[in-house]
């Protein structure tokens, strides 16, 4: 005998759409790989950052755990347990908090590129940026003269750059004037 073949009723193709609608285990994996670097990526922001973030007692424990375990194996595993745990709570407060911590250091990149090219283009012999500065910080015009000259001397010279090294703290330490 035959295998008997079995009539599928219409609304049985919803029920079935419907258990289809659930993720699919690789995007569950997915998600929850991503959990685990975004528990890596917060206890890579120190202990002092995991503790003010407001997260269940469990998850800032384990969190401030990671940085003590030194086997691979032992630290992988440790992740998928942060990563169960963070599926147990709203994980956006957290991203964001990393999010802050990314985008802060775009803006130290950018205030230090913008200081390098200050500091060249003083020892290239931008006088008007060296006035502007003059105008501005009179309290450091002088140190601020002597060590754009002698960095400038120090290029000419191909000496080590100390004085243009000298320079950068000291425009480190100013506040910025606006670029035109």
């Amino acid at each position: 005998m035959g295998k008997k073949q079995r009539n599928y009723r219409p609304e049985e193709f919803d029920e079935i759409d419907e258990i289809d609608e659930r993720p699919s285990r690789s995007q569950l994996k997915r998600e929850m790989i991503e959990l685990q670097k975004l528990g890596l990526a917060l206890a890579a922001l120190g202990d002092t950052v995991v503790k003010e973030s407001n997260l269940p007692p469990e998850v800032e424990e384990a969190l401030l755990r990671i940085k003590t375990i030194s086997k691979h194996e032992a630290t992988r595993r440790h992740l998928q347990y942060v990563g169960k745990l963070m599926r147990t709570f709203d994980t956006d407060p957290i991203r964001e908090i990393v999010e802050a911590a990314e985008n802060g250091h775009t803006v130290k990149n950018a205030e230090f590129h913008q200081l390098e090219i200050m500091r060249e283009r003083l020892i290239n012999g931008d006088d008007d940026l060296l006035q502007e500065l003059y105008e501005s910080h009179p309290e450091e015009s002088q140190r601020l003269r002597q060590l754009t000259l002698g960095a400038r001397r120090d290029k000419a010279k191909d000496k080590p750059p100390k004085n243009a090294r000298a320079l950068f703290k000291l425009l480190r330490g100013l506040p910025l004037i606006p670029e035109e």
